[in-house]
């Protein structure tokens, strides 16, 4: 199983999304806690970055807004 780091913005963000929208804040954590089994399929329609942001991939929040995260060997870092 690979290990979860979230960056300090990352944290930010779920703090803000805990005080102005509980719903989405509990999605956010679901698709985390979904993320070591299966980053690459799964709920919230995931998508490979490229660009400025290769390497990395997404899950629909909203129509707006994503959780971005990048795969690693020995982890999945949350940004």
């Amino acid at each position: 199983m690979k290990n979860i780091l979230l960056d300090i913005q990352a944290i930010e963000d779920l703090k803000w999304w805990i005080h102005q929208d509980k719903r989405i804040a509990l999605k956010i954590m679901e698709l985390i806690e979904t993320l070591p089994d299966n980053p690459f399929s799964g709920k919230g329609k995931s998508e490979m970055l490229r660009f400025n942001l290769s390497g990395f991939w997404s899950r629909r929040l909203t129509q707006e807004h994503r959780l971005v995260y990048e795969v690693k060997d020995n982890y999945i870092r949350i940004s």
